[in-house]
């Protein structure tokens, strides 16, 4: 055989090597995509119970995706539950709220530092204690003091929620429940989780921007992040209309709704169009609006970053930590925990009939966001507390006992 024939048979036999390397870590690659559909399709399954109608879960990292469903996203008509549905995320909303902020103050346009009375009239002030001593920062970060209006009498704002089920509410109606009540404490000397705080710098936000929050979210987030299935409930066009959420009393009797009947409550809480629970969106935009605030992009600058989540800018919290002797900490929007060297930036939000688990670990660039139809129901959600652990845990290895 001539060189020139060995040469080319030399060449042929690294192409092919070459490629049957490729198919293989190829199939490898494939192999762990499969793996992650039987590892939690069956968890999924397993989550879903007469008190969890419906449940999607979406797990993305550099080995690979999943996205599933279970159960029903209508319980009358028997619909099942899609990958694509979009509800009302309570509480995880906070963080986009939170980054309106902090892109504005990152612009000049407002302050997270200065005096709240620079924005807001004496007439308001004069009902919320401390006001004159309040940051945006505080209010943004729990460390306000303000009084919390879910705490205002037996299910007073759940009832007038009721009430006005037919009309658009926005953040000066959640306040109002607060006003003229005893802080918690002076801004900055403690830390006390509040919704108040979010509603009233939904107001600040408003009288600023001289329109609702919506547009300048939707202008500055919503569309930079190409997040196609989120919107601002109540104010904006509900489209992908949002799914149906359950919510059942099964504990008490003195509860505006009867017991033991599952009440669809999408008509109520898709009406309320407050910064403390601004969003309506799916798992894949959730997902992705949490890992733009954690991870270098051309839509949210660093030192919007740094406010939100820097180091410097975390206080000591109290609340939904995942693992109980972890570091728990909270920026703007966000928690941060700390847990055997391991960090990871999470916020769930329940509302009645909901409820969102939204979580990054930048170590895998891991994103699991977890929706259940649910919500304000102990046995609802202890149980997709418990499921969203053991996906989170599946990742980090360091059991429930840390």
């Amino acid at each position: 055989m001539n060189l020139m024939k060995k040469d080319y048979l030399f060449k042929l036999l690294i192409i092919i090597a070459f490629l049957f390397s490729s198919s293989v870590q190829g199939e490898k690659q494939a192999n762990k995509r499969v793996d992650y559909h039987y590892k939690y399709q069956p968890m999924l399954d397993n989550l879903i119970s007469k008190h969890i109608p419906g449940a999607v879960l979406l797990v993305e990292s550099k080995s690979g995706c999943y996205i599933g469903s279970a159960g029903f996203k209508d319980l009358e008509k028997k619909r099942p539950m899609t990958t694509d549905v979009v509800i009302p995320n309570g509480s995880a909303g906070k963080k986009l709220t939170a980054l309106l902020v902090a892109m504005l103050a990152d612009e000049g346009v407002i302050s997270l530092d200065a005096p709240i009375n620079q924005y807001l009239d004496s007439q308001l002030l004069s009902k919320i204690q401390y006001s004159d001593k309040m940051t945006l920062r505080q209010l943004l970060n729990h460390t306000s003091g303000i009084f919390e209006y879910n705490d205002a009498g037996e299910y007073d704002f759940f009832k007038a929620q009721y009430a006005l089920k037919d009309k658009v509410t926005t953040d000066m109606f959640p306040l109002s429940f607060a006003l003229n009540q005893p802080a918690d404490f002076k801004p900055g000397e403690g830390h006390s989780y509040s919704n108040t705080g979010y509603a009233l710098a939904g107001v600040i936000l408003e009288r600023v921007l001289k329109a609702h929050p919506s547009k300048a979210i939707r202008n500055k987030v919503l569309l930079p992040l190409n997040m196609t299935s989120s919107y601002s409930k109540g104010v904006e066009e509900h489209k992908p209309e949002p799914a149906s959420g359950f919510f059942i009393n099964d504990e008490d009797p003195t509860f505006p709704l009867p017991m033991n009947v599952w009440f669809d409550t999408k008509e109520i809480i898709g009406t309320t169009a407050t910064s403390d629970a601004p969003l309506a969106s799916s798992v894949n935009d959730m997902a992705k609006l949490l890992r733009a605030i954690v991870v270098d992009n051309n839509v949210i600058s660093p030192s919007v970053r740094v406010d939100m989540i820097g180091e410097d800018n975390l206080v000591e919290s109290s609340g939904p930590r995942f693992y109980p002797s972890s570091d728990f900490y909270y920026g703007l929007g966000i928690w941060v925990e700390k847990v055997n060297g391991k960090k990871f930036y999470h916020h769930g939000g329940t509302e009645f009939g909901y409820f969102t688990q939204n979580i990054y670990i930048p170590d895998g660039d891991i994103s699991i966001t977890a929706f259940a139809n649910c919500g304000v129901n102990a046995h609802c959600e202890e149980r997709f507390q418990d499921f969203t652990f053991e996906v989170l845990d599946s990742f980090l290895n360091i059991g429930r006992s840390k």
